[in-house]
């Protein structure tokens, strides 16, 4: 395809299908530049423009996935696909003021029922209209958006206190999501095996046998962690709003060095010259997603550093740790309810066995190593933060000497100001701080009794009751 590509220089068909060859071996920032390529050769092509608005939106590039779709509609003003794309980008995006008026318009150019009936839903969802959300849900086709329609179903469900029916529908969710080609379950089940079987390699002797530590002489980061759903992009939102802190979100750099060096198996026996080495690198990756100005904190958050504690300690021996902690049954639950991309951490929440036991090897390899590292560690407890927002938070800047700035406190002003919010926090981070959710468990307390057995152990030692 590169051949053909080259000997045919004005035909966009060779990029175009080496674009869908670099795809099928999830090679995704080649394949994106094979169809921007062909983009340029025939940028009349709809359908390429369609998918480089997939593409894009994929790879975090917001603004060119929205000028993608809107190229689209330009053109061709009945496409259906990119009515979707474009409202579901909106949607995540906390934009909606313009899904009213992106509505109208596909009504306007002849768009059907049940296209207009999903975007309805997003509108009426995000106003709080419930009811008539759930309205829209019920006159939406089988074949539109059957995921995220299903999502949107358990979502509204729960808001208007349907529980038994949003439970079906966040279950149903994660049926349809199992069934994707990528085979999400088996890849969870091989995420689960290799943290248990990392913890199994933790024992005392294996740390008497590393090598000395380098001395490191910059500052060393402080890495935000906890079960995702415990209010990690609450708390760094906050963090993000203090101006000696540059906040990492949930970028690849610690596991892109873990990967580079041979996992955890590597860790043992790296010299000064390889911990260095791999040090310079974790920051060469840092420095991909955001400046690090002199003097300036960096927290790099990822909520499932939970089970990367050895490699943080073999690169930066005196990191300090802040370790986000909410009521197991409401993690749980809240994480079976978000619509996750289903990499092999995230297909861990498509069924709610899974969940548990994700949680429970997830826990004990934490508990693992802080057993043989003592890591420094400040525990912020999601149900105290949303209660008392100030109490919470200002024990941790003295922790993290930093000094008290109230201004951090405005987390919807911080959220307005940052722009894409990647994770599933995305709407929520930017309302004020609500206690709706902190014991929500306690009605869906029948549906999530089988893994009872599971997590009691967690739920007693992090204070919490059953």
């Amino acid at each position: 395809m590169r051949d053909a590509a080259r000997d045919f220089p004005q035909d966009a068909r060779p990029l175009h299908e080496l674009y869908i060859v670099l795809k099928e071996q999830a090679r995704h920032e080649p394949a994106l530049e094979a169809l921007e390529a062909a983009a340029i050769r025939d940028p009349a092509d709809m359908a390429i423009q369609l998918k480089l608005a997939i593409e894009y939106g994929i790879m975090m590039e917001t603004e060119k996935a929205e000028q993608a779709y809107l190229r689209v509609l330009e053109h061709r003003p009945n496409e259906q696909l990119a009515y979707l794309g474009l409202a579901i980008h909106y949607e995540h995006h906390n934009r909606g003021e313009d899904l009213a008026p992106l509505a109208a318009r596909a009504e306007a150019n002849g768009i059907d029922a049940g296209t207009r009936a999903f975007l309805a839903a997003l509108d009426h969802r995000r106003a709080d209209r419930f009811q008539e959300a759930l309205g829209c849900l019920e006159l939406v086709p089988a074949d539109i958006e059957p995921e995220r329609t299903a999502h949107l179903r358990a979502t509204v469900l729960d808001r208007l206190g349907r529980t038994d029916e949003a439970f079906y529908w966040i279950e149903e969710t994660g049926r349809r999501h199992a069934a994707h080609e990528s085979a999400p379950l088996l890849r969870a089940e091989a995420l689960r095996t290799q943290v248990r079987s990392e913890i199994g390699r933790m024992t005392p002797a294996w740390v008497n046998g590393w090598t000395r530590d380098p001395v490191f002489a910059g500052q060393d980061p402080v890495f935000l962690l906890g079960f995702p759903r415990s209010g990690t992009t609450l708390l760094d939102t906050i963090l993000m709003g203090h101006p000696e802190t540059v906040v990492l979100e949930e970028k690849p750099a610690l596991n892109v060095v873990e990967d580079a060096i041979g996992g955890m198996d590597a860790l043992a026996a790296m010299d000064e010259a390889a911990i260095d080495a791999a040090r310079a690198h974790y920051f060469s990756e840092v420095a991909r997603y955001t400046a690090l100005p002199s003097g300036r904190m960096l927290v790099d958050k990822s909520p499932l550093y939970l089970y990367k504690v050895p490699l943080i300690r073999r690169l930066f021996p005196k990191a300090r740790i802040i370790l986000a902690l909410r009521h197991p049954c409401d993690v749980l639950l809240s994480c079976l309810m978000s619509n996750f991309r289903l990499n092999r951490a995230m297909s861990n929440f498509l069924r709610l066995e899974d969940a548990a036991d994700f949680y429970d090897a997830s826990f004990a390899h934490w508990e693992r190593a802080q057993l043989l590292f003592d890591v420094p560690v400040r525990t912020i407890v999601y149900e105290r933060l949303v209660q008392d927002v100030e109490a919470e938070v200002r024990p941790l800047f003295d922790w993290l000497d930093l000094s008290w700035t109230a201004a951090a406190l405005d987390h919807q002003r911080t959220a307005r100001e940052r722009g894409l919010i990647t994770t599933a926090s995305y709407s929520q981070v930017t309302e004020p701080i609500y206690q709706r959710a902190a014991g929500r468990w306690h009605r869906y307390r029948d549906h999530l009794a089988p893994i009872f057995p599971k997590i009691a152990p967690w739920v007693t030692k992090f204070g919490y009751k059953l």
